[in-house]
Parts: C-alpha cells; structure tokens; sequence
C-alpha cells in the first residue's frame, strides 16, 4: 500500500527486540490486552441477573458496559504521554494493579453505584492496554513482519470479547455473578511479570510529552455529557430542559476540545493524523467496526437469554465457534494484507458482517443453537479480515514519530464507536421493545379470533390441571402477557441487528475510499 505519509520515514523497530524477547513481548502484550478486553464483555452475560438483583430497566443496566467502554476509551488518549514520560513496562504494571484493585471494589460493593463505578476504573486500565499493546507489538517486528503481527494483534481483539462472555456464563451459572469483576486478574498477574522482563522501559532518547488536563477534563465531560444525555432523552423525553442542556454542553465541549487541540504544539490527540487520507477512511472504519463488533457482543447474550430463555453459560458457548473461526481466519488475513490490497481486504470484510447482521435481523424465539452459532461465526470471518488490513494500514501511512498517537487515535476512535454503538443499541432495543410492546397489545381485542382461541384452549388446559375457575382467565391472561413480551423484545432485537447491517454496509462506501486512495 502507498503510504500516505509522502516522503515520511517508515517507523522504525523497538531497539534489541529480536527473537525471543520479542516473543516474550509480544505475549505479555497479548495476555493484557485480551484479559482486559475480554472483562470488558464478560458482564453482558451477568445483565439480566444483575438487573434482577438491584432493580434495574434496560435504561440503567447497560451503563455497566457502557461506563467500561466509554472509560477505556478516553483514557487511550493518555497511551503517548504516560509511554514516553514511564516507558510501557511501567505504564502496564500499574495499570494492571488499578485493575486488580477495581476489581476487588466491584465484587464487594453493596450498591450498582458501586458497581458502575469499579467498571469505568477497569475501563480507564483497559484503555491504557490495548493502545501500550498495540503500539509495542507493532514497533517491535521489522516491516516485513508487521503484517502477520498485526494479524495475530487483531485476533485478540477479537478473541478477547468472546472468551468472555463464555467465561463470565459459567461463573453466574455455577458461581456468584460478582466474581465476573475479577475473572480476568491471574492472567493479568502473569501478563505483569513477563511484561516485567520482557517489556521495554522508558526510552531516554525520546521526547517527553506533555499532558494538558484542561483539554482532557473537554474530552471526558463531552463523552459523559453526550451518554448520558442520550440515555436521559430515551426515558426522560427528548424536548426536556436537562437533555438539551446535556447534549448542547457535549457540543460546546467537543468544538472546544477540537479548537484547542489544533492550536497546541503538544495535543493529546494528534488532529494531524486526518490529514492522512488512509488514516482517515481508516478511522471511519473503525469507529463502525467498534460499534458492530461490541454492540453485537452486547446484543446476542441479553437476546438469547431473554427471547430464546438459554442460560448465561450456553449464551456465553453461542460465541465460541465465532471465536474458533476469528483465531483461523487472523493469521491468514494477517499474511494477506502483504500481498492484498488493505483496501480490498477491509470492504469485503465489512460486506460478511453486514450479511451477518442480516439474518441475525430474522431471528426469532425459536431459532435453534447451532443456526445463530454459524451465523454469528460467519460474521467473524468478516471482522477477522478486517482488523489486520485495518491496523496495519491505518500506522503504515503515518510517520515514525506519530505511530504511537496513530496507535492510541485509532483505537481511540474504535472504541468511541463501541460506547457509543452499545448505548445507542441499549436505546434503540428499550424503545422499539415498549413500541413492539404497545402496538401487540393493541391488537388484543375481544374481535381478535386468533386471541379469544388461545385463551379458550389456555382456560380449557388450566380447567384439567385442577385450577379454580376463577383463577383461570387471570392466568390465562397472564400468560399472553408474557408471550407478547417475549414477542416485543424478539422483534426489538431484530431491529438492533438490522440497524447494525444497514451501519455496516453505509461503512463499505468508506473503504471504498480506501481502495481509491490506496491506487494512488
């Protein structure tokens, strides 16, 4: 691929990484990253008993995903200045003791404020993470290896938000829902000490970067002011004085940050990166491939153990062959993406999981396991082959100097996708199920033949079973109720999914671009 960068030079390799210290690396790097991102899923499984346990809607519920991914996100654009003031092997130490200490505070907390807020702590150390991760395994191969190093990067990226789901089913089914928190420490622990011998420390050589609060505190309020503000309008109304104000102060503070930003020497985000035309079409990509790939995530567990009544750990085992399919298709795509064009690669794995998303669109209750297993496997196929050609291109395009900015502005961007997406996803499912809700309601009426049937045949069976006739009708009643709940959510969720093709499919005009730049 033509590097976007012009003349600039191609970034160069970790000094004295080489054979097994780069594998040694490249693991720590993995086990960090995947444990990391793999808590950052493990709850969805642990939704529908935690809402249970503190009484909770869909509306409030998903702020322990969202909080996490929100977190993670902003704290990627700390990666540069804390990588090149504490060096990484620092920086993953003491993110994985924050982590570990976040994770003890939410098993043990009494409240879901509690709970909330443990999440977004593990968020923040996720963050730092997978940028330090990506960036690391990245600087650490020659060029002609970066290719299948990014191939097996992205198949943690992957391959951590399904192990998790899985993982996180048999700890509520078998276990205590709250130890979901702190599944995921002793691989860290091992992660720290290989990290401890083979991760590079501070680079003396290299420039300090400094850090500007006042534009990260613009950052974050415009982030928590935007989630909230969306939540806020789904249950409060949209016209309502407090969501304006939220939103409009999201606004404000984004133009700011952007403002500010450009006219710093030192910015946490580099807005220079844009002017790259790979890098751009790259993070578009990316900010869609976040909110699919985790918005997903989100969806199928909560789907199958509402709509389809699977327990948490055969919810979690659904993912399973997508995972298996994800860790086959990585290191070929990854050797691909040196003789295929990047561009190629992403748009027709962007044109699998839209498909994908199509027919998840068509489930219903009474789909069976293996079908939604292949369909979800298929569509891993599609992001398998877009996360090496994605990565890969995205930090080829840019100078030597800028890769670690490149590393953490694009996973910045991926996971402002996936907050987003998932709070989106939350709203739109609570909004279409009560709209889903009413409209089948509604048509229950005493000139409906199909319902006066059932609940003839309801009253009958009760009658045989021994039940007092004037409990029957109620009961009956009681069970159509619930059916047509069922009914609402299943078709709330087919909306979801539908909204994430259609998503998918829009992306594949940015790749488009891509393959236009990319002949250049």
């Amino acid at each position: 691929m033509a590097s976007a960068a012009g003349t600039a030079s191609r970034p160069n390799q970790i000094a004295g990484v080489t054979g097994y210290r780069r594998l040694g690396l490249t693991i720590a790097s993995m086990l960090g990253m995947i444990s990391m991102i793999m808590t950052s899923t493990m709850v969805n499984v642990a939704v529908p008993d935690i809402m249970g346990a503190y009484g909770l809607g869909q509306d409030q519920a998903h702020w322990m995903s969202t909080g996490f991914l929100a977190a993670m996100t902003v704290s990627m654009l700390l990666n540069a200045w804390l990588v090149s003031n504490f060096g990484p092997r620092n920086v993953y130490i003491t993110a994985v003791a924050v982590f570990s200490i976040a994770a003890v505070l939410g098993q043990i907390s009494p409240t879901y404020s509690g709970v909330v807020a443990a999440r977004v702590g593990q968020g923040v150390c996720a963050g730092l993470i997978q940028s330090l991760a990506m960036s690391t395994v990245f600087l650490a191969y020659p060029p002609h290896e970066r290719g299948k190093a990014m191939g097996w990067f992205g198949m943690g990226v992957v391959l951590g938000p399904v192990i998790g789901p899985v993982i996180g089913g048999i700890i509520v089914d078998d276990a205590d829902w709250r130890y979901v928190f702190s599944a995921a420490v002793p691989v860290l622990v091992l992660g720290a000490l290989l990290a401890w011998i083979f991760l590079p420390g501070r680079d003396e050589r290299a420039e300090r970067v400094s850090f500007n609060p006042f534009n990260f505190g613009l950052i974050t309020a415009s982030f928590i002011l935007f989630l909230n503000g969306i939540t806020t309008g789904q249950r409060e109304g949209w016209g309502t004085d407090p969501v304006f104000f939220m939103l409009f102060g999201s606004a404000v503070s984004l133009i700011a940050f952007i403002i500010l930003e450009s006219r710093t020497d030192k910015p946490l985000l580099q807005l220079r990166l844009f002017r790259y035309p790979v890098f751009a079409a790259s993070a578009v990509v990316a900010f869609t491939f976040g909110a699919g790939m985790f918005g997903s995530i989100y969806l199928t567990p909560i789907m199958v153990q509402t709509v389809q009544g699977f327990t948490a750990t055969k919810s979690g085992l659904l993912l399973i062959p997508g995972g298996l399919v994800a860790m086959a298709v990585f290191p070929i795509a990854g050797r691909l993406t040196q003789t295929v064009r990047q561009g190629n690669q992403v748009l027709v794995g962007l044109l699998i999981f839209s498909l994908s998303s199509f027919w998840l669109a068509e489930v219903d209750m009474l789909t069976g396991f293996w079908v939604l297993a292949l369909t979800i496997a298929f569509g891993r196929i599609g992001l398998g082959l877009v996360i090496p050609a994605l990565n890969l291109g995205a930090l080829n395009s840019v100078p030597q100097e800028l890769v670690p900015f490149a590393a953490g502005t694009l996973n910045f961007v991926r996971m402002t996708g996936a907050s987003v997406g998932t709070n989106t996803l939350a709203i739109v499912l609570d909004h279409r199920a009560a709209e889903h809700g009413a409209r089948l309601v509604s048509t229950q009426t005493a000139g409906n033949r199909e319902m006066t049937g059932l609940i003839d045949r309801l009253v009958e069976q009760l009658a045989t079973g021994g039940m007092p006739a004037n409990e029957q009708v109620p009961a009956a009643m009681s069970y159509l109720r619930s059916l047509l709940k069922v009914k609402a959510d299943e078709l709330a969720f087919q909306d979801g999914f539908m909204v994430l093709a259609v998503g998918f499919l829009l992306t594949c005009l940015t790749a488009l671009l891509l393959l236009r730049v990319d002949r250049k």
